[in-house]
């Protein structure tokens, strides 16, 4: 295991050394991170076992996830959505989100016929949230108006969080059914799980979101250790979420949203970054994780049925819910198609899956749903890590950047 550890540093240290240089082939850190767990990871040999059973490695996805939610959450106050790009943000979660979960029910139903329903809401849920990450250029590239920029870096740090009841509730229906229990008291027991985890996360975030205003205007706290105090609001709202039987997830978007509204994030930006970068060098070991420990299982039992999934849940699933999100807007045509490619799947699927695997055993219909969400992630980081660059390039050769376009609200 520490061999692992430190091979798995090793590699992370690597990343950020020629990050710069691979870049310019549009060689992102979740590439290189899963083909070097991959490499290492494979083989009765290989240098890396990693046990996705043991509850160490549980532990560090989920704590990764909830940093993520929190950070992501905590860039977006609700004073935000008071501004134009919201909307079209709005309508990208409140109609696209359920209408790709619901249209990858329908998808998955002919592919795996036999699989429980319950199961299959679970695939599609464990799939809907996007991962801007993976398409980290275009969020760089400013030759794309910052308007579409913002709209799809928003939209993909919110959705895993607002997915993440869906897959909840998908989970008590499916455990329910495994073990022939009430459908309708599993489904009561994961709607009281989510509502204690909003209560304590909102509760975590507004007291400790305040305090650090208070603090900050007092001059009580040292500027330069500020920035730990919402890593550790994360880390309560998670632990004291599932030690009071809410979902741990679901407790630190709450407190993401909470604390960024009620603390100074907004003027002082710098307060999240010591979090961020922490969810990053978590997120680095999770790819590491995902090459090394689930790249091989799912690649070794392809079938056509997998492959055609993927490809439609990376396409239609995706873009056709994002064009009717985006009927009648002015967004136009080419951006609805940039949007609507820019959906990548990442980390939240891929602890989605890990949690299904865990809490619903290893049966033939779990291990086909952990396979299909590691084709499809694998398939996401290649491809849209790949097409970033050139699709970047593709819109900005048909709408040349001008500078009305380019001046709007800035990203949150």
């Amino acid at each position: 295991m520490t061999e692992g550890i430190a091979l798995a540093l090793a590699c992370v240290a690597g990343w950020v050394l020629v990050s710069a240089r691979v870049a310019r082939w549009s060689v992102t850190a979740p590439i290189l991170l899963a083909l070097a767990g991959l490499a290492l990871g494979s083989g009765p040999d290989a240098p890396v076992h990693i046990d996705i059973e043991a509850e160490q490695v549980r532990t560090l996805v989920e704590i990764t996830l909830a940093l993520i939610l929190f950070s992501d959450a905590s860039s977006i106050s609700a004073r935000w959505f008071e501004q134009a790009p919201s909307r079209l943000t709005a309508r990208l979660l409140g109609i696209g989100l359920p209408l790709s979960i619901g249209l990858g029910v329908l998808l998955a139903v002919p592919l795996f016929p036999g699989s429980e329903l319950a199961l299959l809401a679970v695939l599609a849920a464990s799939l809907a949230p996007t991962d801007a990450a993976l398409g980290a250029s275009v969020m760089e590239d400013e030759r794309i108006p910052r308007r579409l920029r913002d709209v799809i870096n928003v939209e993909s740090g919110l959705n895993d969080g607002l997915a993440t009841p869906f897959v909840l509730f998908f989970l008590a229906l499916a455990s329910a059914e495994e073990a022939n229990d009430s459908v309708g008291s599993a489904s009561v027991a994961a709607v009281v799980d989510i509502v204690v985890a909003v209560a304590v996360g909102a509760a975590v975030g507004w007291v400790l979101g305040r305090l650090q205003a208070a603090a900050g205007r007092s001059g009580w706290s040292v500027r330069l250790q500020e920035p730990i105090l919402p890593l550790t609001a994360a880390l309560i709202a998670y632990f004291a979420s599932v030690s009071a039987g809410g979902n741990g997830f679901i407790a630190a978007f709450a407190a993401g949203v909470t604390f960024g509204t009620v603390s100074r994030i907004a003027t002082h930006p710098q307060i999240m970054q010591f979090t961020q970068q922490s969810g990053s060098l978590l997120s680095f070991f999770v790819w590491f994780l995902f090459g090394a420990a689930f790249l091989r299982p799912a690649l070794e039992n392809l079938t056509w049925q997998i492959c055609l999934y993927a490809v439609l849940s990376l396409t239609v699933v995706r873009m056709l819910p994002v064009a009717i999100a985006l009927f009648r807007t002015d967004v136009g045509r080419d951006g609805v198609l940039l949007i609507g490619w820019l959906g990548p799947r990442g980390l939240a699927s891929i602890v989605f899956g890990l949690i299904a695997l865990d809490e619903l055993g290893s049966s033939d219909e779990v291990t086909l749903i952990g396979q299909v969400i590691t084709v499809t992630v694998a398939l996401s980081v290649l491809a849209h890590g790949l097409s970033a660059g050139p699709v970047a390039s593709w819109y900005a050769g048909r709408h040349p950047i001008t500078h009305e376009s380019q001046t709007s609200t800035p990203t949150p």
